[in-house]
């Protein structure tokens, strides 16, 4: 696809997760292993199917409302749900201790995507690089970040739970931008979600909003959003860049 710009692009915007960091093969009875132990200790009897069954229930009935208010709630908000309708008596401290170490198990399921450290170490020498995505824990996303080594890389990094709205909402764009004082003509984003991040970009205004294809399945129906370009892998953004220079 021919690109004509007349502004130049100063600033490259990422979405985290199954853009950067590859999040489409865990297995979530891996996960909550550890989390059923913990149950188990608070006098949860029931079989591990059962506490799966109930969690995923709530779960996507708050993923749902989230998704379809753009807010972002922290992940206590269902783990405490989940808790109470087992009938289980529980701290912060649990709750704390569940949202953990599951998703440190998640963590250690996921992993970087091919060229994504070569790619943002070269962009960041000629561009501004941004980082907004959709999580109820920003501080896990952070850890994930750090984990893999490519926090340094951005110069501004945005969770949904920083500030209580969730893409597609263009404020969580337009707080990105303000943050490191460029335009939206001038920025241009990729992302793996056609709702989340595609619908996002170009309702905030953004220069390209570039879907970048992953073999996954995605929560809300999305075939009515086209992007700006779309791509297989993300080293295809050199040469868009330099169509547009």
């Amino acid at each position: 696809m021919a690109v004509r710009l007349t502004t130049k692009i100063k600033c490259v915007g990422f979405d985290l997760y199954s853009t950067l960091i590859d999040t489409d093969t865990y297995n979530i009875t891996e996960i909550m292993n550890p989390v059923y132990l913990i149950i188990q200790k608070l006098g949860y009897s029931g079989l591990f199917e059962n506490f799966l069954e109930i969690r995923k229930k709530i779960y996507w009935k708050w993923r749902r409302y989230r998704e379809e208010n753009h807010i972002e709630l922290k992940s206590k908000i269902w783990w405490e749900e989940i808790l109470e309708s087992l009938n289980l008596e529980f701290s912060d401290e649990i709750i704390n201790q569940i949202i953990q170490v599951s998703h440190q198990k998640w963590r250690s399921q996921i992993s970087l995507y091919p060229d994504v450290k070569e790619l943002l170490s070269t962009l960041k020498k000629s561009y501004t690089l941004i980082c907004i995505s959709n999580i109820s824990d920003g501080d896990l996303a952070r850890e994930d970040m750090d984990f893999f080594g490519i926090s340094q890389f951005f110069d501004c990094i945005v969770m949904s739970s920083d500030l209580g709205i969730r893409k597609p909402s263009p404020r969580i764009f337009e707080y990105a931008l303000e943050k490191v004082n460029v335009r939206k003509s001038e920025t241009i984003f990729i992302g793996d979600t056609l709702y989340d991040d595609i619908q996002g970009a170009k309702t905030a205004g953004l220069r390209l909003a570039i879907h970048v294809k992953r073999n996954r399945s995605y929560f809300f129906p999305d075939y009515y959003i086209e992007p700006d370009i779309s791509i297989n892998k993300l080293t295809e953004i050199y040469s868009i860049i330099k169509s547009i220079r």
